[in-house]
């Protein structure tokens, strides 16, 4: 992963075999984001991804195996009461024959490469444990 920092921004560039979300935390982490958003595009092969379902209150995965384009990252950054980085991101990709998937994103290695552009806000964004359903939202 390479980046470069304007303003208040990131332009984030990674290679092929980078774990997009472990890349971002890290990035955060050494740059000392406490709060921010961020979007991007690129193409990804093995990758986690999440549906969460309410009734049963947890995660349900799947595992894809093949190369996917890109077409919409999305996330934002926070911290916990314990001071962690907490990436929260949702994806949509796309197969060769155009079918679309998408979820949360728990990992995924970059295939070729992504281009994420993160915002610093400047300031904390407290993400805190929901009590009805152990998730972590925002706290305002």
């Amino acid at each position: 992963m390479k980046f470069r920092k304007i303003n208040s921004d990131y332009v984030i560039k990674m290679d092929k075999g980078d774990d997009l979300v472990k890349e971002i935390t890290k990035l955060c982490k050494s740059e000392n984001v406490r709060g921010g958003y961020f979007t991007g595009i690129g193409a990804i092969s093995s990758v986690k991804l999440g549906w969460f379902n309410p009734k049963e209150k947890v995660y349900e995965t799947k595992d894809i195996e093949e190369y996917l384009e890109i077409t919409s990252l999305v996330g934002n950054v926070g911290r916990l009461s314990n001071g962690d980085v907490l990436v929260h991101n949702h994806i949509t990709l796309s197969d060769k024959n155009f079918n679309i998937v998408g979820g949360h994103l728990f990992e995924g290695k970059i295939s070729l490469a992504a281009e994420i552009f993160l915002r610093d806000l400047g300031e904390e964004l407290e993400k805190s444990q929901d009590p009805e359903f152990s998730l972590n939202f925002l706290k305002l």
